[in-house]
């Protein structure tokens, strides 16, 4: 029988489900809701719900709501796919994809394995790490990537942000609100919107350095400070500070299928109009793809596709 689904090894562990979907944020919930209204048999994988929206503390754009808290948000698109009574396995993700059978299989972290005629991939991204000293060693002890979850910590506290696009200058406009004094390092010049960096640039608490490079964050316990050096100059300064937010950039969580489908050059799994991978009954859809315009609602949009684009392609195997 194994050998008939294209699996090597054990009898089946689990059920066979039409569609396996791994994430659970925007895309995949809506993956989910679209599979389970086709009365696709359906499982949702992922280590949290919500996914990267949930790093922010509301949602101005998201069409019918012209101003939502994250939270709220969240908690509608699980009512909705709750409603539906799609099986949910939260809290441990997926960590072995095995896509390239006529059936797949999806081991997760406590080593159980679920086999499916689809796999859905909604894994979005994460943030992008600096890669220096004392970074890894300080992560929760005044290292963070979320100004929005972590920003209130900082009361009265001198706090660092590095980049310089709209998600470092957001995060250096909310820690205006609380802390003492806010310090800007970027590699590059500013990037983010002009109305942006005007805010940040009128402030009185922020103190702007550009064409900087952040070289080791100093602490035992907890953020004391850090080292920054001048792109042009070489000087290194000191700067006294007690947290350090990251913002500069996310990174795809592709690795499960980089050596199985077809990514680009930043690790974006590239699907087509169909969210099609380009493996038999392997689709994508949300962040973790090259589909541009990273957005909840585009995510949205693309999950609802992939769960589509699966019922055809299960009711065209029949």
């Amino acid at each position: 029988m194994n050998q008939r689904l294209g699996l090597a090894g054990q009898e089946p562990v689990s059920p066979l489900y039409d569609v396996i979907i791994i994430g659970g944020g925007p895309a995949g919930l809506s993956a989910a809701i679209y599979a389970a209204r086709k009365v696709l048999k359906t499982v949702v994988i992922s280590e949290d719900i919500g996914g990267q929206v949930t790093w922010t503390y509301d949602v101005n754009n998201y069409l019918g709501f012209s101003q939502i808290e994250t939270a709220d948000l969240v908690a509608k698109f699980e009512e909705h796919v709750e409603k539906y009574g799609v099986e949910k396995l939260i809290g441990v993700g997926a960590t072995v994809l095995e896509l390239t059978g006529k059936i797949k299989k999806v081991t997760t972290a406590d080593g159980k394995g679920y086999l499916a005629k689809t796999v859905i991939i909604a894994t979005g991204k994460r943030p992008r790490p600096l890669d220096v000293p004392g970074e890894k060693e300080l992560v929760g002890r005044g290292v963070t990537y979320c100004s929005t979850c972590d920003a209130p910590l900082f009361a009265d506290l001198d706090v660092a942000v590095a980049g310089g696009g709209n998600s470092a200058l957001g995060a250096v406009i909310d820690l205006m609100k609380v802390a003492k004094k806010v310090y800007t390092i970027s590699l590059t010049p500013l990037t983010g919107d002009q109305i942006l960096q005007d805010k940040v640039m009128g402030s009185p608490k922020v103190e702007v350095f550009t064409e900087y490079k952040i070289q080791r964050i100093v602490g035992e316990s907890a953020v004391e400070g850090m080292e920054i050096a001048s792109m042009k100059t070489g000087e290194v300064k000191r700067l006294d500070v007690q947290g350090v937010i990251v913002e500069i950039g996310l990174l795809p969580n592709s690795e499960m299928v980089i050596d199985t489908l077809k990514t680009n050059s930043i690790g974006e799994i590239v699907v087509d109009s169909r969210c099609h991978t380009g493996v038999s009954g392997v689709f994508a859809c949300g962040d973790v793809t090259d589909v541009p315009f990273k957005q909840v609602i585009v995510a949205a949009g693309e999950g609802a596709k992939a769960a589509l684009a699966a019922y055809d392609y299960i009711i065209s195997q029949r």
